[in-house]
């Protein structure tokens, strides 16, 4: 689930830094990941562990909001454990820790990304869901797996700007064979299986694909496709406008508002109000 036009905007980021002989990713943007467990002596207040949680939540939440509503950053490619930024289960773990929090009122989920894998984004969809205070999602640029989070949110907020985009609804997976290219670098490759492992290591990018695998593909990829889809609905329940998103198609920010995608074009301030006044109905 990842958007390949947020992949061509970082290149020009990352490359430019990388042929000039320095880091991909700026040192200040490498957070240290947060631990998601509390103090049973003060259930208010997330235990600051090894990884300096608290820490991290009073820097980056409490100087930017007043320790009200804090902003959670959703940033780049999504996995699991966290490639750019917080893994699910790390955002699982900070959404359950601010709605613990006895100050906050609600959170801001700043959200600029293309998407990512499938492993553990359902557990941290789910977070956002049941969080009991507001949860407002602010982006310039939310796809695929990002979507499916923001989706979960009680309002979605998108920057207004000719390039920010919503969309990209849809599961993708490409596979590339190389036999051919390693075979005109004069690689040959020999592939060996123990006694009645074949089925091991089908998608090996060395021998074709099977009838079999292509069929077992294709239902895993319709299977997280209906998932997909069903969690838009009902996040968006009552919301969504039309079934044109269901294409995959990406959505500027007025096309995205008149689908029922997002619910109205601000900043990032406008998301930090906007949950101070659900707040007060809860």
């Amino acid at each position: 689930m990842l958007e390949p036009s947020y992949a061509a905007r970082m290149q020009g980021i990352l490359l430019p830094r990388m042929n000039a002989g320095r880091d991909a990713v700026p040192p200040s943007l490498r957070e240290p990941h947060p631990t998601a467990y509390y103090d049973n002596s003060d259930s208010n207040r997330p235990q600051a562990g090894t990884t300096g949680f608290y820490e991290y939540y009073v820097d980056a939440y409490a100087k930017r909001t007043g320790g009200e509503v804090p902003i959670i950053p959703v940033i780049g490619s999504l996995s699991r454990y966290g490639y750019c930024s917080w893994g699910y289960e790390d955002l699982a773990g900070l959404i359950q820790a601010a709605d613990r929090m006895g100050t906050t009122k609600g959170v801001v989920l700043e959200m600029n990304t293309p998407g990512g894998g499938v492993d553990g984004l359902k557990a941290a969809a789910e977070a956002v869901r049941q969080m009991s205070k507001p949860v407002v999602v602010w982006t310039p640029f939310c796809a695929s797996a990002g979507y499916f989070l923001a989706s979960q949110a009680d309002e979605i907020i998108i920057e207004e700007q000719s390039v920010s985009e919503i969309g990209s609804i849809g599961v993708i997976m490409i596979y590339a064979n190389q036999a051919k290219a390693l075979e005109k670098a004069g690689i040959e490759v020999t592939i060996f299986r123990s006694e009645g492992s074949d089925k091991k290591a089908p998608l090996n990018g060395i021998e074709p694909l099977s009838e079999e695998t292509t069929a077992e593909i294709q239902a895993s990829l319709n299977e997280a496709k209906r998932e997909f889809h069903g969690y838009v609905k009902r996040g968006r329940v009552g919301r969504l406008a039309s079934d044109k998103w269901t294409s995959g198609e990406m959505f500027g920010y007025k096309a995205a508002i008149k689908e029922g995608l997002a619910d109205r074009s601000g900043s990032l301030q406008t998301a930090v109000s906007r949950v101070l006044q659900l707040s007060k109905s809860r």
